[in-house]
Order: structure tokens, then sequence, then C-alpha cells
């Protein structure tokens, strides 16, 4: 099975990667019911627990998929994964849960379709070199559709570059190799 390549124009559109996993497809159902209808109050709310609880769903997976739109667009500097399963299913073969987490999360605001939360991640890469991941503080806004579904998670950086995470994901951390 080889890697699909996509022409330029085609990387050039929201959403479109080179297939690196087997992340399924993009309208692949997630969880029971839809919540639809809840107050962007109510949705603030299971997203801050969501990433409060254990090691957060940045790095778990763990989230309420009820909340989300099965074909919501999850953004961050170095990714762009279009559907709720795929994103899950990416999270699952990123972090090493035992020596990741979010931290500080801190609910900044909520407006009828917006929720905005501060939070802080950092922890370990499950890539067989082990990349240590520098904690960094991130925000990340949610986009709610007019069912008051989650349609887009995008988040923002403010210590650390694109480059610098990718750069990250390829160095070994020899520390924890040693030990």
């Amino acid at each position: 099975m080889g890697l699909a390549v996509l022409g330029q124009d085609a990387l050039a559109r929201p959403g479109a990667s080179m297939p690196l996993a087997p992340l399924g497809s993009v309208g692949a159902t997630l969880g029971g019911p839809k919540r639809e209808g809840l107050s962007a109050q109510e949705v603030a709310d299971i997203l801050v627990a969501d990433l409060s609880t254990g090691q957060g769903y940045f790095v778990s997976g763990e989230l309420t998929p009820e909340v989300f739109d099965d074909r919501c667009r999850f953004v961050d500097p170095t990714n762009d994964v279009v559907g709720l399963k795929r994103y899950v299913n990416a999270l699952a073969i990123l972090f090493d849960t035992m020596e990741s987490s979010v931290r500080d999360v801190k609910l900044r605001e909520v407006t009828d379709r917006t929720v905005v939360v501060d939070f802080t991640l950092g922890g370990v890469l499950k890539f067989p070199w082990r990349p240590k991941v520098e904690r960094f503080h991130g925000t990340v806004t949610y986009t709610l559709g007019d069912s008051g579904l989650v349609v887009e998670q995008r988040q923002q950086w403010r210590d650390k570059s694109a480059a610098k995470a990718l750069r990250e994901s390829f160095m070994p951390d020899f520390t924890l190799m040693s030990g």
C-alpha cells in the first residue's frame, strides 16, 4: 500500500494533505446522538472539562464526540484534518499519554458562535525515537455551527512556531531513551 501523492493544487485546498496513516473516512460517525441545540456556554463547559480531564483530549483523544460535527475541521500550525473520527484516530497515534498532558486550561471567551480556551501542552510523541515536545502555551478557538455543534477547532501557539514543532518531532530525546 503506497502513499497517494496529491498535486500542488490539491495541497492548496483547505483540509487537503497527504495521507500518512489510515485515519478513516471524513464523514464517519463517532459517538452517540449529536447534542444539537446546546447553548455556547454548555458546549464550552464540555470542551473545558474534556481538556482538563486526565491528560486532556489533545493528548488522549478522549473527547465528547456528541458536541462535534462529524465533518469538523481541526487546524493547528502543523496540521489540518477534516473529520472528527480522523482527528481522534490521529491523536491516538501521536502522544504518549503517560508522558504528555494538557494543563492550565482556562476559558477565555464565549459568544453565540465561538468558544476560546487557553491551554499549555507538552510531552513525548509515540514515534520510535521518542521526541519530546517542550511545553508551550496556546489558544484554541472553537466555531459553532447553526446546530450548536463544533464545526471548526483552530489552535494558535503563542510561544512555539510550526518550524520548531516540526524540528522537535524529528529530534530524539536521548535522556528518555537512556532511562
